[in-house]
């Protein structure tokens, strides 16, 4: 099985193979041509075509480009056009030599000078490689690759697009569209896997993933960190814990909401409506006197105790929150219809300097508080942030945020002792002890309001059933995402809304029940 790593470290591993092991870099690029020519042939005969179009960099993805050119002329029955982009006497060694073997073998490739001829040569029923740009791209494209990748962009239509380890356009890291791009039908990916296949636009743009495995030594895969994992039903089937035929409803475990504002109730109520079809034995909510209605109208299970004022909790409902914590609660919720009034930041703050149980927070629970209220918490905690919820918390641009969200959730979890779940087309969660898990799946109409205060709801009952937090955070993103999935393959992504997340999670929990 081959990891997922970063750009940065796909970038060391390559460095430590070839500069510090001596493992040619020609012999890793041939492995590499060959592997995208077999694909390309596969797909050939798939689509029933016969003209393969490679675009080549003057990087070493160029070089795979040119191996795999040459491949496809030695297997015969193929009309193989290959276009490069830059000067042929400043490629990197290794693609120099491979750009030479393919013209000694009568290949003639096309340079690129002039971007308007290219239409002339462009097929409709042809294969398309991009060997365009590889793993070192971070900054927005322009200049002459930019231009042509639009080109191709807009000249696109029925074409199969092989892109060799990253779409050209994508941030390998981040997933982050950096400019005009090809989505890929499949996606080689070198040696291993680059977290920007899995990221953000990266997800999309990338296609299928192909994995090839190269002759990197083993000693190499020490850089290939931090550690980057899938979050699969393997790995939640290995950490979710059996039901006890035998468990109260204490025994089942109590979660305690907490939402500050009356504003928002249908929020706290999905979140509890989540709580209990997760599997807790128990919600109870403290919550200001108009929002209980609202939360008892659609759970009746519900415990409802109101603060002292009807629209706004403060730290006057302090010592009531405190006898709630110590009355058999193993976990406190509070983000889902928070509200973003200072008083119920101060309440919040009051109940992180306590520590007595887990917490997990949410959306706007996290709104007035720092990184620094999280390293002063002695409790377990888990916090859900999207990508301008965690920008506002780290006070830092979106952008920022958008350029690195591994590497920034990483970082809080390590040094706060946090477990960071970043929601987004991919979610990941960073933990305390520097893994990093990736949430494939799902569907895209996940996005929509509510969605969020589910998965919040889910990671509370996991905790309070007897979970780490690390390992509830994995147990309930992963039921998230296949009940999201359940519920676009039985109602479609546009109409689908929170609640029929909500509906189709107890099928996906039935299905992996065990009883103790």
């Amino acid at each position: 099985m081959i990891p997922i790593v970063t750009a940065e470290a796909a970038r060391n591993i390559d460095r430590d193979a070839m500069e510090v092991r001596n493992i040619p870099g020609t012999a890793l690029m041939l492995q590499a041509g060959r592997a995208v020519a077999d694909c390309a042939l596969e797909l050939c005969r798939r689509n029933r075509t016969t003209q393969v179009q490679i675009f080549c960099g003057n990087g070493n993805n160029g070089g795979d480009g040119f191996v795999s050119a040459m491949e496809l002329q030695k297997r015969g029955g193929l009309q193989v056009d290959v276009f490069y982009l830059g000067d042929h006497d400043k490629f990197s060694a290794d693609t120099k030599y491979f750009f030479e073997s393919m013209c000694a073998a009568g290949i003639k490739p096309r340079p690129l000078t002039d971007l308007k001829l290219l239409n002339g040569y462009l097929r409709e029923n042809a294969l398309w490689i991009d060997a365009l740009l590889g793993t070192g791209i971070q900054r927005p494209l322009r200049g002459r690759v930019a231009e042509l990748l639009t080109l191709l962009e807009r000249s696109h239509k029925s074409q199969s697009v092989i892109a060799v380890d990253i779409p050209s356009g994508i941030d390998a890291g981040s997933g982050r569209l950096l400019g005009p791009a090809l989505r890929a039908d499949i996606t080689v990916c070198m040696g291993f896997y680059k977290s920007g296949n899995y990221l953000q636009e990266g997800r999309f743009y990338s296609g299928t993933l192909l994995p090839v495995e190269l002759n990197y030594p083993l000693a190499s895969y020490e850089h290939a960190k931090p550690a980057i994992l899938l979050c699969n039903h393997e790995t939640v089937r290995s950490c979710l814990q059996p039901l006890s035929r035998t468990a109260h409803k204490y025994g089942r475990g109590q979660v305690l909401l907490l939402a500050a504002s009356a504003a928002m109730p249908g929020a706290l109520t999905l979140a509890s409506q989540a709580v209990l079809k997760s599997g807790a034995g128990m919600l109870r909510a403290l919550l200001p006197g108009n929002a209980a209605p609202v939360l008892l109208g659609h759970l009746p299970e519900a415990v409802v105790h109101r603060g002292g004022d009807p629209e706004q909790l403060g730290e006057k409902d302090l010592p009531q929150l405190r006898a709630l914590l110590r009355e058999k609660s193993r976990v406190l919720l509070a983000g889902p219809g928070y509200g973003r009034a200072a008083a119920g930041a101060e309440l919040l703050r009051a109940v992180l300097h306590d520590g007595e149980v887990p917490l997990v927070l949410d959306a706007d629970a996290l709104f007035n508080l720092k990184p620094d209220d999280l390293r002063d918490c002695p409790a377990p905690r888990v916090i859900t942030p999207h990508f301008s919820e965690f920008a506002r918390f780290l006070n830092k641009d979106i952008e920022e945020v958008r350029s690195a969200p591994l590497e920034l959730a990483l970082e809080l979890a390590v040094n706060s002792g946090t477990v960071v779940h970043l929601k987004g087309s991919t979610s990941l969660t960073a933990l305390p002890s520097a893994a990093v898990y990736l949430h494939d799946g799902g569907a895209p109409g996940m996005a929509t309001a509510g969605s969020g205060d589910l998965l919040a709801g889910m990671i509370a009952a996991f905790i309070a059933q007897g979970h780490s937090c690390e390992d509830a955070t994995l147990i309930a993103a992963y039921y998230h995402r296949a009940a999201g999935q359940a519920a676009a393959e039985a109602l479609g992504n546009r109409s689908m809304i929170a609640s029929d997340i909500l509906r189709f999670l107890p099928p996906v929990l039935k299905a992996d029940e065990v009883l103790l």
